[in-house]
């Protein structure tokens, strides 16, 4: 659910820019008030993957690894963090609040993009991103 102020704009989604902590496993980047952590990089110096848990600091863990990026919007409560099986990425929409997936996740065999209030999942075709409903086209 979204406060009353949400409802008037529409999704602006921009990447995270996760930065080292004091400990060299977790990365932090703040969204919507709230310090967002990736475990465990590939590397620590240019960290293209975190084979860790996405943590919301002093809130709750979402189950999702192997996160290659995270976006946020001050316009909504939720998080999208792009991970990866082998070639298969996957879109998860993460609640600030709790951590649960809102939607089932999105599956893509291309690189997927988001961008402002969109995100795409298969070659030229964009789906819409809103306050409180599924991705839809």
């Amino acid at each position: 659910m979204c406060l009353a102020a949400c409802s008037l704009h529409k999704p602006d989604f921009r990447e995270l820019s996760f930065r080292p902590s004091q400990d060299p496993q977790i990365f932090e980047a703040t969204a919507l008030g709230r310090t967002v952590q990736l475990i465990e990089p590939d590397s620590v110096v240019h960290p293209k993957e975190f084979l860790g848990p996405l943590r919301i600091a002093g809130a709750c863990t979402a189950n999702v690894s192997q996160v290659i990026t995270v976006y946020a919007s001050r316009d909504v409560n939720y998080l999208i963090a792009i991970n990866h099986t082998g070639e298969t990425q996957f879109a998860h929409f993460i609640d600030i609040r709790s951590c649960r997936e809102l939607w089932p996740p999105l599956k893509a065999t291309v690189p997927i993009q988001v961008t402002g209030d969109a995100i795409q999942i298969e070659k030229g075709t964009w789906l819409r991103l809103s306050n409180e409903t599924p991705p839809n086209v």
